[in-house]
């Protein structure tokens, strides 16, 4: 142990304080304390950042699913608007049909291909595009659809835009 003494006269000295509870004792005590961390001290740092890993991973998890939803969204908002002004200003008031979206949308800046090769939604699936018609076989509208996280069409996490609805996650009504 360290001990810190001062002089009280030209021969005599008297200990201040343990060295240990003081600032350089400390500094000193430990420069020649070569111990490190114990084995237990390790484990309970490790066990604190398993907690934190185990609550906070699938929380983020859920932050990227909903991203991936928002980016969906906008993609689909942004095809509507390209389908939209073409059959405002171009197509007489007449939705594209499925041969030619993919020159319309091309020719709005998006990379339609109608497969993987182009535009996909962000799990990796293409993006669909067909026309709605009544009984009697008259155009009434458009649906522009993302299959999802699961790839499947008509479940809950689809994302989809018609004409009347903006992008929207669920099962659209006219699949």
């Amino acid at each position: 142990m360290l001990k810190l003494f001062k002089r009280t006269g030209e021969t005599n000295r008297e200990e201040v304080q343990p060295a240990e509870k003081t600032l350089f004792g400390r500094i000193a005590y430990g420069i020649h304390n070569n111990k490190g961390f114990t084995l237990v001290e390790l484990l309970v740092v490790v066990a604190i950042i398993a907690i934190l890993a185990a609550v906070l991973v699938p929380r983020l998890l859920g932050y990227t699913d909903r991203a991936r939803q928002a980016r969906a969204m906008s993609d689909l908002g942004t095809i509507k608007t390209v389908v939209e002004t073409y059959t405002a200003d171009q197509g007489n008031g007449v939705y594209p049909d499925t041969t030619n979206i993919g020159t319309i949308l091309q020719n709005g800046g998006i990379n339609w291909t109608g497969d993987e090769k182009g535009i996909t939604d962000p799990w990796g699936y293409p993006y669909y595009y067909t026309l709605i018609k009544d009984s009697d076989g008259n155009v009434t509208g458009y649906i522009i659809i993302s299959l999802g996280k699961d790839g499947k069409l008509g479940t809950q996490d689809d994302v989809y835009t018609t004409d009347s609805v903006q992008p929207t996650i669920g099962q659209p009504a006219n699949t």
